[in-house]
């Protein structure tokens, strides 16, 4: 498969033998999993405490009525950014006694103003009651919080796929294998944060130049002991790394300096950097 890039062909750089990969690198490997569910929860969460309250909502807007005896004990609406989040206590009376119900919700919103309401109430069903600025807004409501229902769920989703991609990976590595080196573009580097999760390494993430969908970009990190290998074309404007690709699996490992991550001989990695360092002298030719 073709790039864009005027890259020359890597073929020749590993050997023709079974490779043993000794060291991965793939970054986030169960963090992945982790946000997948958390972002999951996050989403079926806001099916189970929203939408209840939304279709009560609907009920009201279907058949209501004003409810002109109750009162408010309490209410306000925030502003943050394009997002009104509104809280309210309704005092109304039911069975000769005085009922207090609190609701809340929130609608997307440039108005920066004071909202005017009432109390409505879903016709013979009066503790079916709430404030008429949410009826109003119900359908923004819901759009709302579809939006952010199907954002996190299809985040989750995708985690979790790759999650599953870099297993797969992980497992297909124990298997010695001919190793394809293809060219990887270099999308964002940094140094690991905090303790855990790769505190304090160097943080890459690349992109192989071909094979792979757009937004498939694999984080790895860099252990103090080994180093990175790459490459800035300034014709291209682009900076460029060597990876090895597994038959068994679908994402790359990004390969270092010494060419540690792989179990090569002495004699193997010295081919191996002299055919990298001229076919690093070629690029963009």
């Amino acid at each position: 498969m073709k790039s864009a890039y005027r890259l020359p062909d890597p073929g020749h750089i590993l050997p023709e033998r079974a490779v043993v990969i000794r060291r991965h690198g793939f970054a986030d490997h169960y963090r992945l999993l982790f946000i997948s569910i958390v972002l999951g929860l996050v989403s079926i969460g806001t099916v189970v405490v929203v939408w209840p309250g939304l279709y009560a909502d609907y009920r009201i807007r279907q058949n209501p009525v004003e409810v002109p005896e109750a009162s408010l004990a309490s209410s306000e609406c925030k502003t943050k950014n394009i997002s009104v989040n509104c809280k309210a206590g309704i005092a109304y009376p039911r069975d000769g006694q005085t009922q207090i119900r609190s609701v809340e919700f929130s609608f997307i919103s440039l108005d920066r103003g004071d909202f005017e309401t009432t109390v409505v109430a879903e016709r013979g069903h009066p503790d079916n009651i709430t404030l008429s600025l949410a009826i109003d807004e119900l359908w923004n409501r819901f759009l709302g919080s579809l939006a952010i229902v199907v954002l996190l769920g299809w985040t989750a989703i995708l985690m979790a796929r790759r999650f599953i991609h870099v297993s797969a990976a992980v497992k297909a590595f124990r298997q010695p294998a001919v190793l394809q080196p293809v060219w990887a573009r270099i999308t964002l580097r940094g140094k690991g944060k905090g303790w855990g999760w790769g505190g304090g390494r160097n943080r890459i993430t690349y992109f192989p130049v071909t094979g792979l969908r757009k937004g498939m970009a694999i984080p790895t990190l860099f252990t103090k002991a080994e180093t990175p290998w790459m490459h800035y074309d300034p014709a291209q404007n682009e900076t460029f790394a060597l990876a090895a690709l597994h038959p068994g699996a679908i994402l790359p490992i990004m390969l270092d300096e010494a060419f540690d991550r792989l179990e090569l001989t002495d004699d193997e990695v010295r081919q191996a950097r002299a055919a990298r360092d001229g076919l690093a002298a070629r690029i963009g030719d």
